[in-house]
């Protein structure tokens, strides 16, 4: 059935509606009466929505600038917001969106802009600032501020997904890591991340008093991040991004002696030994404050390189403690609130590896049986 329209504008047929706006007459066109109101609805809501003034006329970067202040910024933790801020700096402000009217912005518009991005970007980056750009239109489409959400038709560049690979240390290495703790304690973090599950950040945001000795428990609460406050990086502790990262882990008995000569160590770091020493970091750097991230990921290379171990991160000691729990036959649920994964399917990926490398040894058994 044919769409009623009611006028015609440069040989096309439209449905047009009026409404009197603040003393002015408007005039709203759509392909059907349905959506004539819809802009109409919009573009009132969006004058009266002291998010922006001007209505149907309002800039696109406007209305992206008093949401990102307004709307975004308040609701995420510092972290994302100063990895927001990249790509709203490097990739929308100067954008050919950014003098666009926001009602203007269709799905072939967005189609060119990525396009343009695709020729200085990796499709990684660009699927970054995509995620902005989506919650923005959505947000924008709740609200009525636009009739039609574009971004939900657009082609974003999508990058390749790469096979993920199991990248823990062989037991052998653990042993080695082990070693080389006994002979040097600044090492030792190597084998706490190995043997805990931590994540770098949730280890270098512990303190002295997340370690119960008697009751052989660690308490991860918090993490540490490098961000950007008042325009210089410092480190930042804040909570977990997901609640199932708050949890209690178990010490390993083969941790305990070892944990307890870095505690002490860390002590003749103090001179006399401040009251609050249960709030200060438990890896703590030479000035006694929390260590970066990066130090310590420099500090693990130049220890492989010395070892000729094949070189790997922080990351990867946390896959090994996911890896000995699979070897050992822990339960995948018990590992995955272990380490503090929200799905379970981020913890049965690397059993899954574990699992294949087991039958390929279990099936080797069977070489030679027509020589038998």
């Amino acid at each position: 059935m044919a769409k009623k329209t009611n006028c015609k504008r440069n040989g096309k047929d439209y449905f047009r509606i009026t409404k009197r706006i603040d003393g002015v007459q408007k005039v709203f066109y759509g392909a059907s009466k349905k959506e004539a109101e819809q802009k109409r609805d919009a573009y009132i809501t969006l004058k009266k929505s002291g998010l922006v003034a001007g209505g149907e006329k309002a800039l696109f970067c406007d209305v992206f600038n008093k949401w990102y202040d307004e709307v975004l910024t308040p609701s995420v933790k510092l972290k994302s917001a100063n990895r927001y801020e990249i790509d709203k700096r490097l990739r929308i402000d100067n954008s050919s969106l950014s003098k666009m009217k926001l009602i203007d912005i269709t799905a072939l518009v967005l189609d060119t802009y990525y396009s343009e991005l695709l020729s200085k970007y990796s499709p990684t980056t660009i699927d970054n600032s995509s995620k902005l750009l989506s919650n923005f239109f959505n947000y924008c489409e709740k609200k009525e501020l636009i009739v039609k959400n574009p971004h939900r038709l657009a082609t974003v560049p999508k990058a390749e997904k790469k096979a993920k690979t199991n990248k823990a240390l062989s037991q052998t290495d653990v042993k080695i890591l082990a070693s080389e703790a006994e002979n040097n304690l600044d090492n030792f973090i190597f084998l706490f991340l190995a043997l805990s599950g931590l994540r770098i950040g949730e280890c270098l945001a512990l303190t002295h008093k997340d370690i119960c000795l008697e009751n052989m428990t660690i308490n991860v609460d918090k993490t540490s991040s490098q961000v950007k406050i008042d325009g210089k990086y410092q480190i930042h502790i804040d909570t977990p991004k997901t609640k199932s990262s708050i949890r209690t882990v178990p010490i390993l008995p083969e941790l305990k002696n070892l944990l307890s000569a870095h505690i002490a160590n860390e002590k003749t770091k103090y001179n006399p030994l401040p009251l609050d020493f249960m709030e200060k970091p438990l890896f703590s750097s030479t000035a006694c404050t929390h260590r970066e991230s990066a130090n310590v990921r420099k500090q693990l290379k130049r220890l492989q390189n010395r070892l000729d171990m094949e070189l790997t991160s922080p990351h990867a000691l946390r896959h090994t403690f996911i890896t000995l729990c699979a070897e050992k036959n822990v339960p995948l649920t018990t590992t995955a609130v272990l380490v503090g994964h929200s799905d379970i399917k981020m913890t049965a990926e690397i059993y899954t590896h574990v699992s294949n490398e087991q039958a390929k040894k279990d099936i080797a058994k069977l070489s030679g049986i027509f020589s038998a």
